[in-house]
Order: C-alpha cells, then structure tokens, then sequence
C-alpha cells in the first residue's frame, strides 16, 4: 500500500502553514525587519553597510513576493482574494517595490511605498 499524499491534503497543510500563527509571526518580523532597514537607510552610512542594507531590502521584497504567491495560491476563493482591500494593498506594495528606481523624485516615492509596508502589520497582526 502506497502512502501517497492526496492533493487535497497537501493542499490543506499548505492552507494551515499559512494561516498558522509561526507564518503570520514570520511576517511581521520581516516587516520589522523592513521598516528598520528603510529607517536605517536614511543615515549617511559606510559603502559596505549600504550594500548590505540593498541586499537586504532586496530579499525582503522576495520574501513579500513569495509571501503573497503563497496566500494567493493557497486561497480557495481567487476572485475574493483579489478583490480583498488588504490583499489589494499588499499586491500593490510589493509590486511597487520590485520597480527599480533612478531618479531622485522616484526613490522618494519607492522610499515612501516601502514605508507602507509597515502598514501591512495592519493586515497580517490577528485581532
């Protein structure tokens, strides 16, 4: 007898990592995370310690990415997950932060977007 996995049931842990509180404390310590690291940046800081703060924002926007690819794809109710304001927020947070920026007006714009990744705390922190 074979001790295969049903989809549904991966499925369903998929659903419970996700909606359990080790992933939503994960979340809020990245958007921490985050917010020290934008405050951080706005310091005159040594070239190593500001290459290490873009690294680091740049794997926080990866880890935000893959976050809201994984709530989307675990959600049963794709329309509903779209049209959700917080979910809408988030999306549209993260997409922001992923637009590389040049000029000076657009990083303070992308400076600004990321400082609302903070707000996210609103979204992710249980009631």
């Amino acid at each position: 007898m074979s001790s295969q996995i049903s989809p549904a049931s991966g499925f369903e842990k998929l659903r419970r990592i996700e909606s359990s509180k080790v992933f939503q404390g994960a979340v809020i310590t990245i958007i921490i995370l985050s917010a020290l690291t934008i405050g951080a940046k706005t310091y005159d800081l040594p070239p190593l310690v500001e290459k290490s703060l873009i690294v680091m924002d740049n794997a926080i926007t990866l880890f935000f990415l893959v976050e809201i690819l994984f709530r989307f794809g675990v959600c049963a109710n794709k329309k509903r997950f779209l049209f959700d304001g917080w979910n809408l927020f988030d999306t549209l947070v993260v997409i922001g932060s992923l637009i590389p920026l040049d000029n000076s007006e657009a990083v303070l714009l992308g400076r600004l977007l990321r400082v609302f990744r903070v707000l996210r705390l609103v979204s992710v922190v249980p009631e």
